[in-house]
């Protein structure tokens, strides 16, 4: 390859996002719903996951990013994403309320705060005109999480079991 001719994707972020899922990683056929505990699905998480644990969730660092197929109808109607997680009673003791914030290609979604240890949903509208791709690019970030300490290099934020994008 020439590399004095620029960069092979010189089309869309998306563009690029695809031939890097699809060619690097090989997913077939990506898809709206990442379950943590199925491997299948792994390649679609792009950023700030670990190791699947005891096959069924996993540690995010304080940013991760995934990718998902928007579903069929969602250009149209738009659709939902849902992050399902759990921040441990421990995390909110030592760092206080955590924030997390997501963002699709130039959609901010709106913020939520967690004061308590819990399981939660956070779910957002996403607008009709974000989903007129094949994939669509997820980026989740938490105001703090846990430095990574001796024996253990993470950082820690919370622990993901799903994330998803539907219609209603």
């Amino acid at each position: 390859m020439n590399l004095s001719s620029g960069p092979p994707c010189k089309g869309s972020v998306i563009t690029c996002l695809a031939v890097f899922l699809c060619a690097c990683h090989e997913v077939r056929e990506p898809v709206s719903k990442i379950d943590i505990s199925e491997v299948r699905t792994a390649d679609q998480l792009l950023s700030g996951f670990y190791q699947l644990e005891d096959g069924a969730w996993r540690w995010t660092a304080r940013a991760f990013s995934a990718a998902l197929k928007p579903p069929d109808g969602a250009e149209q109607r738009g659709a939902t994403l849902e992050l399902q997680f759990f921040i441990p009673d421990s995390q909110i003791e030592s760092l206080g309320p955590m924030t997390l914030s997501a963002n699709t290609d130039g959609h901010v979604l709106d913020p939520e705060t967690f004061s308590k240890g819990g399981t939660y949903v956070y779910s957002r509208k996403i607008p009709s005109e974000a989903l007129a791709t094949s994939l669509l690019p997820v980026r989740f970030s938490f105001d703090k999480a846990k430095e990574p300490f001796i024996g253990d290099g993470r950082e820690l934020a919370a622990i993901v079991s799903r994330i998803e994008l539907h219609t209603d």
